[in-house]
């Protein structure tokens, strides 16, 4: 018996196969499994998923010779959507070297018949997304509204990410600026905290790309710095910046206020 998947508000499964008869076998094991399932037959229906509005948890794809689309696929997604890179199962007897150079070791290989472990993989997978660190469970609940929190220091991303969660977001984490634009070309957030200084991508080139691509966004933005002197000044005006570590009560105050001001409107 195929053992079932937790339930975190509906789970999604891409499910990626060349072959419409495994296709159809693979979308019925995993919606046995409690998982909402979109299918693609091509790898451009793949990455039109993957670009899409709707969150995709895991992605189940081959990866052989005779079914190359998983490969295809993933490549896409290391260009693309790296924060997806970690979320595949690939289908396969045996894997060859060019695999474990591009995987790196962030998936598994399984084979067709192996249906009990494939599952129990991406379980495992969807717990991992569907949880912040220290074991925080991801809420996607409408009334919450959703923040992103771009720092390069983990232990302060952490710590954000759990006392905004206490704070009624739901929250999602980026540890670098080029991170987070990847992100927003795709995403809208109700509000986002972006540390200012940051060696992939600073605060001001997250600012500046919202004003170009994303303007109604760019009044969404609250600051973060380490010291006193930093100052959004002729790069953003008017948007605020807070001390690291300081004034916690003021920024969740700037942020109500912001996301009252995007729902009203």
């Amino acid at each position: 018996m195929i053992s079932s998947l937790a339930e975190v508000g509906r789970p999604t499964a891409l499910i990626i196969h060349g072959t419409a008869e495994v296709l159809d076998l693979l979308t019925r094991w995993f919606e046995a499994s409690r998982l909402d399932v979109v299918s693609a037959v091509t790898a451009f229906r793949a990455r039109a998923a993957l670009e899409g509005d709707r969150p995709i948890d895991v992605v189940i794809a081959p990866w052989d010779p005779t079914h190359p689309i998983g490969g295809e696929v993933y490549r896409w997604v290391l260009a693309h959507r790296a924060d997806l890179r970690n979320r595949f199962v690939f289908i396969a007897d045996e894997v060859t070297p060019e695999f474990d150079t591009i995987v790196g070791g962030r998936c598994l290989a399984i084979p067709l018949q192996e249906v009990e472990e494939m599952v129990r993989v991406a379980a495992a997978i969807v717990r991992r997304v569907r949880t912040l660190p220290h074991g925080i469970p991801i809420i996607r609940d409408r009334d919450r509204p959703t923040l992103l929190i771009v720092d390069d220091d983990p232990p302060l991303l952490e710590a954000m990410a759990r006392h905004l969660f206490d704070e009624g977001y739901t929250v999602t984490q980026m540890e670098s600026g080029n991170q987070a634009i990847d992100l927003l070309e795709r995403r809208e957030f109700d509000t986002i905290v972006c540390d200012w200084h940051m060696h992939d991508g600073s605060g001001a080139d997250v600012y500046r790309w919202l004003v170009k691509h994303k303007p109604q966004m760019a009044t969404r933005v609250v600051f973060l710095s380490e010291t006193d002197g930093d100052d959004a000044g002729s790069v953003a005006p008017g948007r605020p910046m807070f001390r690291k570590g300081q004034d916690a009560q003021a920024l969740i105050t700037i942020l109500r206020e912001i996301v009252d001001v995007v729902r009203a409107g």
